[in-house]
């Protein structure tokens, strides 16, 4: 349990000036009048303290100094291109795990808001859809290389973290952008007003948050908290369910006097608010799902009333439980592609957990014909 009094007695037992603790005091109940849960971090060398990483190579971090940050590869999009995956460092991937769990697993996202949240899941996300008339979908580009440092620093800094250290955590969570990024074509990437109190940490151009860190999830959901509530506006305003699932965005309506005039409003206004927030609307991927037409939110079916796995995902689990028996593992996996049996297995046995998420029964009914497999030890 805090207490002021208790800090500044052992702080001039150990010969802590006044004027120290005092400031202290007021930082550390800044950050606690917001929630009493987060831990007080005063300064770097306090968060060295409280992670057990040295305070070196936290300073190497936030400097942009260490070129071993951040382990690089890239994984094919099914949409075509590449998406890259940036897996941070062992100590750093120490320090963003406490982050996570001490600091932003503590913090709430938007009611709307409904991946990377404990207790939430798709088929929840899919079933606030159901019996729907209407769907508007949106998606955004690169949406966690959208998200600067300066917003993480926002949403640290709205904590009651006092600026520097709310800076550190900031960039401790993002990463750097190489001068000849694309990002440098555009002024809202451009550092305006250089740090100089500490001379390492000046750069040129703003970090921004990296798939693969175990901070980033959460981040985006709290910078986009602010979106989500001119977003929900925008929904309530036209009578209109909303939720965003990532960068998956959906209103509904099971109104049938809803029209499509109404829906380009909504899409004129929502895309108007996602790039004023600093995001690039995925203009190719919105639709507007009319009266009569099949409705899929994130892949599932929501035309009943509880969200249901698509045909073609049974047909495609079906069609290799069926060859599986017939063929064997070896002929069908060589078949169809994948490098190993096991990796093969471990991708239907993937396939059929997600099925239980959404069909119990039905993925009873898979798991009990995946068992019948002759599957080689």
């Amino acid at each position: 349990m805090w207490s002021s009094q208790s800090y500044k007695k052992k702080g001039l037992k150990y010969g802590r000036p006044i004027s120290v603790l005092k400031n202290g005091i007021e930082q550390t109940e800044a950050v606690l009048d917001h929630n009493d849960q987060l831990p007080s971090i005063l300064t770097l060398k306090h968060l060295s303290e409280r992670t057990g990483v040295s305070l070196e190579n936290l300073r190497s971090f936030v400097s942009r100094e260490n070129e071993n940050s951040y382990t690089k590869f890239s994984i094919a999009k099914r949409s075509g291109g590449r998406r890259f995956i940036r897996v941070p460092s062992p100590p750093l991937n120490h320090v963003q795990k406490w982050i996570h769990s001490y600091i932003l697993s503590l913090v709430k996202p938007n009611r709307a808001s409904f991946a990377f949240v404990k207790g939430k899941s798709i088929r929840d996300c899919a079933e606030m859809h159901c019996g729907a008339t209407w769907l508007i979908k949106f998606d955004i580009v690169n949406f966690f290389e959208s998200i600067s440092e300066i917003q993480v620093f926002n949403v640290f800094n709205s904590l009651g973290y006092q600026p520097l250290v709310s800076f550190e955590l900031a960039r401790l969570c993002t990463v750097a952008t190489p001068n000849r990024s694309p990002r440098a074509h555009y002024k809202n990437w451009h550092v305006i007003k250089c740090y100089k109190a500490i001379k390492q940490y000046e750069q040129s151009l703003l970090g921004y948050l990296p798939q693969g860190a175990p901070t980033s999830p959460a981040l985006s959901n709290l910078v986009m908290s602010r979106c989500d509530e001119i977003l929900g506006g925008i929904a309530k305003e036209f009578d209109l369910q909303y939720t965003r699932y990532s960068d998956d965005i959906t209103f509904s309506t099971c109104a049938t006097d809803f029209s499509r005039g109404q829906a380009k409003e909504v899409i004129r206004r929502v895309n108007k608010v996602l790039s004023r927030q600093g995001y690039l609307p995925n203009y190719k991927k919105v639709k507007i799902v009319p009266i009569g037409a099949k409705k899929i939110v994130l892949g599932l079916n929501v035309d009943g009333d509880f969200p249901r796995l698509q045909k073609e995902f049974k047909d495609r689990l079906r069609q290799h439980i069926y060859y599986l028996q017939k063929v064997g593992p070896v002929e069908h996996v060589l078949a169809r592609g994948f490098d190993s049996i096991w990796g093969f297995k471990s991708h239907l046995r993937g396939l059929i957990d997600y099925a239980k998420m959404i069909e119990p029964r039905y993925a009873e009914k898979m798991m009990e014909e995946f068992n019948k497999v002759d599957w080689p030890f």
